[in-house]
């Protein structure tokens, strides 16, 4: 079986030709983040539109965690597209307290490494909030600011960091911007109470939503047992706390008074509070909160904010390999994994997709994510065709969104499998380059400046790492030398087959000539075409199947299979 396309002869591309919709169809053709665009226009009228999206730093962020992340920039690069104001906002809450050490955490590089090894000096931090807790590489001020760097390091490679305004929650605490709806809470606290026991079972007549930082312990599981709204003060008790359902961490029991800069709301009142404080108008969440904080956020904001609550878009969770990931057990991808095999738009144009569906992206075959880019590149740039215009103009959109800058030319790609094979024989990009020609993924007389060959080696370097992370069974040992056992295992037919194409390569150099002479061939020696392929491939690579037969015969060289193919 064969599992490379075949060569794409270069052809001159042009810009696009999007043809506009009729009023009947618009509904039907729009782009999804257009329409979510359009809604959030219609709303704020001639103010911006806000995006905001959210995540704590609680050590790896994975491509999961991501799609608030890009679901939010592609709605705002649609408000942009429209020729509105936005901004694109981020809130970091690095005032949540760490539950447990998971199993793996990144360095500054991104590089993921086994962090058992901190258990024994950072179990003590359970609790605490991450910006007083110590980085533990030792190479920031501490464990937010750490964290949240390896996270926005990842963000800034797929989009400008320009376009992203950044809040730490710490310091929209200390700086009372949270105040205002600290203080519209605790005066509506039976109300408060009332909505937040609409969805969660536990609230307590006495419940006040708000926890502050231990002055003797440091941890923020503490119980509030009272307020005074004229000295913004809170009345604690450290009596431990229950987190996420699961993490238990035992209070130090010290009761005090405090201030409400040192403490914060609870995390749906906090997360209400930053959509008022912000005028959120779009925050994408992930389907695990469609039936709790969308309703909650809902509920709190119109009823005690009264404002109008943010457009929720809501997308499916993300499988890799079949398995959803979780950073406690270790078993997750980051930005940086993903920019170590595909380049960044890529990587971007996996969100483009409405996601109302799981998704699972196999990392195995992440060059069937690859081949789906470039056909929508093609459509755009009007190389290859689409017959139904929703599918082209959701096409173009996927690509613009995709984009971080469109260029001025369609750019050089060459098929990522087919990289990945030529990356593993070719020991420079000077070689390649001669393969490829010989393939005819690149013309043999076409000119290449130098960021089209530095496109070419960056996919070379991209495919062979993918390769040697993901997908071994691609890896590739030409048979110069052919094994004994491969001869025994071919039948007399298979034999003569192959001696046939040895002496069609002695003459033929057209590479489409000879693919048809495959089929010739096969059927002149009375043998199953899937026979034909499966004897070339032991014989060349000692795998029962591998990249299209004829670009690689071409790449390799004619004379050096005929050296192999006449060891039979």
């Amino acid at each position: 079986m064969n599992i490379m396309p075949a060569a794409i002869k270069p052809t001159k591309a042009t810009k696009p030709k999007v043809v506009k919709p009729t009023e009947r169809q618009k509904v039907e053709t729009i782009f999804w983040a257009d329409q979510i665009a359009e809604e959030a226009i219609a709303r704020v009228g001639n103010g911006p539109v806000i995006c905001k999206c959210a995540a704590s730093p609680s050590g790896a962020k994975h491509i999961g965690n991501l799609f608030d992340v890009m679901k939010a920039y592609i709605i705002y690069k649609a408000v942009v597209k429209k020729g509105h104001p936005a901004q694109f906002v981020f809130t970091n809450d690095d005032k949540d307290p760490l539950r447990t050490i998971p199993m793996k955490l990144p360095n500054l590089e991104g590089e993921l490494v086994d962090a058992t090894k901190f258990n024994e000096g950072f179990t003590k931090y359970a609790g605490h909030p991450y910006h007083t807790i110590p980085d533990p590489f030792d190479c920031c001020h501490n464990w937010a600011e750490h964290f949240t760097k390896v996270w926005l390091d990842g963000i800034y490679a797929l989009i400008p960091e320009k376009e992203l305004k950044v809040f730490s929650n710490e310091i929209l605490y200390s700086e009372g911007k949270f105040d205002p709806y600290i203080e519209t809470i605790f005066r509506n606290i039976e109300k408060a109470r009332e909505i937040i026991s609409r969805f969660q079972s536990h609230i307590t007549d006495d419940y006040i939503p708000f926890h502050v930082v231990c002055e003797n312990c440091g941890k923020i599981t503490t119980t509030v047992t009272g307020f005074d709204l004229d000295e913004k003060t809170v009345a604690y008790t450290c009596s431990g706390r229950e987190l996420a359902g699961k993490y238990v961490i035992q209070g130090c029991g010290h009761t005090g008074e405090t201030a409400w800069k040192n403490g914060k709301l609870a995390w749906r009142f906090e997360t209400s509070s930053q959509m008022a404080m912000l005028k959120v108008t779009v925050e994408p969440f992930g389907k695990e909160h469609a039936e709790g904080t969308v309703p909650s956020a809902t509920a709190i904001t119109k009823e005690l904010f009264h404002i109008e609550p943010p457009i929720f878009p809501i997308y499916e969770f993300l499988l890799v390999n079949g398995e959803k990931m979780s950073a406690r057990r270790g078993n997750v991808y980051i930005v940086q994994d993903m920019l170590d095999i595909i380049e960044p738009e890529i990587l971007m144009y996996f969100y483009t997709k409405r996601s109302l569906k799981q998704r699972d992206l196999n990392l195995k075959s992440i060059y069937q994510l690859v081949d789906d880019f470039e056909r929508v590149e093609r459509i755009y740039w009007n190389v290859d065709e689409e017959q139904n215009e929703h599918d082209k103009i959701n096409a173009v959109r996927e690509y613009e969104s995709a984009m971080p800058a469109i260029p001025k030319h369609m750019p050089l790609r060459i098929e990522y499998q087919f990289a990945a094979m030529v990356s593993q024989l070719a020991p420079d990009t000077e070689q390649a380059l001669k393969m490829l020609k010989a393939s005819g993924h690149i013309k043999p007389d076409q000119h290449l400046g130098p960021e089209e060959i530095a496109q070419i080696a960056r996919r070379l370097t991209l495919a062979r790492k993918w390769v040697h992370k993901h997908a071994p069974e691609m890896a590739v040992k030409i048979n110069d030398e052919l094994p004994k056992e491969i001869s025994f295992a071919l039948t007399a037919q298979q034999k003569l087959a192959l001696q046939s194409l040895e002496k069609v390569l002695e003459k033929e150099t057209d590479q489409a000539k000879l693919y048809n002479s495959f089929y010739d061939i096969s059927k002149q020696h009375n043998l199953p075409t899937k026979d034909f392929f499966r004897a070339a491939y032991q014989t060349l690579i000692n795998k029962p199947a591998g990249p299209r037969l004829a670009p690689f015969i071409m790449a390799l060289g004619r004379q050096r299979v005929r050296a192999i193919l006449n060891q039979l």
